[in-house]
């Protein structure tokens, strides 16, 4: 894992993080096809992409590296995890809200895993991808989202898995988390107040 940042610069990372997943007070629930739907208030001003903050990555690849023990593997393949995360949320356009989505659904998916669940050396980036990518769909047509990833992008992005991999990583996941994909401003507040120190919030 990477050297610590320092403490002036984790601040302003969380600061960001903050900003980021403010929730606007001209934003406004609407219905559709019986569901909640968050509407920017002003859909024609553009949106700037700007990469996730490096505290949100960093917990990210936390995350997975908690998830459970891995098989060691003599010569490693899989690439660095953190330098892979930061890639592919770089390069799908990944916003905060879909990054803290797809953290919960790791969550979900940590809840589900048996027991004595071993991993193997690339098991972090497959659920990785496979989180990131039910997430960006999920959050599909909401103020949440800053695009909308599909199989075929992401297989271009992440360049270790072929499309058919990616099918499968989702088709896996989504029964890991039993199709549970549903994720509120209510769950996502919940989730940063229970992370706000690893976050600094």
């Amino acid at each position: 894992m990477t050297a610590s940042l320092p403490l002036s610069q984790k601040q302003h990372d969380a600061d960001k993080v903050n900003a980021n997943l403010a929730l606007s007070s001209t934003t406004k629930l609407a219905q559709s096809s019986n569901r909640s739907v968050l509407l920017y208030h002003s859909p024609s001003q553009p949106h700037v992409y700007r990469p996730l903050p490096s505290i949100l990555v960093d917990f990210f690849a936390l995350t997975l590296c908690d998830l459970l023990p891995t098989r060691s593997a003599r010569p490693r393949t899989a690439p660095e995890l953190l330098y892979f995360i930061q890639k592919i949320t770089s390069q799908a356009r990944i916003s905060c809200h879909i990054a803290v989505a797809a953290l919960i659904y790791i969550d979900r998916c940590k809840q589900n895993l048996p027991k004595n669940a071993i991993g193997d050396q690339d098991t972090a980036h497959r659920i990785a991808v496979a989180s990131l990518l039910v997430a960006s769909k999920f959050l599909h047509g909401t103020s949440w989202a800053t695009c909308w990833l599909t199989n075929a992008q992401m297989a271009k992005i992440c360049v270790i898995y072929t499309l058919d991999q990616i099918n499968q990583l989702e088709r896996s996941f989504l029964n890991l988390i039993k199709h549970k994909c549903w994720v509120d401003a209510a769950e996502i507040q919940a989730f940063l107040l229970k992370h706000r120190q690893d976050l600094l919030l």
